[in-house]
């Protein structure tokens, strides 16, 4: 975790968001991930909760490799990262991009994921 200029208790708030976030997916933990997501990324991702509670099990599993905090403002927060997808039959992806997350009267919630693969070249 790279701590940066920022006010510390938003940054930390921003992290462990984002950490939650995987765990829950990890543990196959569908309430505690919905719990990370805010609405508007819970609808153009996955339609609605019920798909996530039905799929959970086929999510795989995370590791986060890099998160960086850009930008804290009142209502948006803007992050890079980085991170590696192991699907059910054990094949890797690496996934880099940028991530939205909003505050909400509930604290900081994932609102938008750009996602693109890493392409290693071997």
């Amino acid at each position: 975790m790279l701590l940066t200029g920022f006010d510390k208790s938003e940054e930390n708030q921003i992290y462990s968001v984002v950490y939650s976030m995987i765990t829950a997916i990890n543990k196959k933990d569908a309430e505690g991930y919905i719990q990370t997501l805010d609405d508007y990324f819970i609808k153009s991702t996955y339609d609605d909760k019920e798909f996530i509670r039905k799929n959970i099990d086929e999510f795989g599993y995370v590791d986060l490799l890099e998160f960086k905090v850009l930008s804290i403002n009142t209502y948006t927060s803007y992050a890079n990262y980085k991170l590696k997808h192991t699907n059910k039959n054990k094949e890797q992806t690496t996934f880099f991009g940028k991530m939205i997350l909003v505050r909400s009267e509930e604290g900081w919630k994932i609102y938008y994921v750009s996602e693109e693969e890493l392409k290693i070249e071997e």
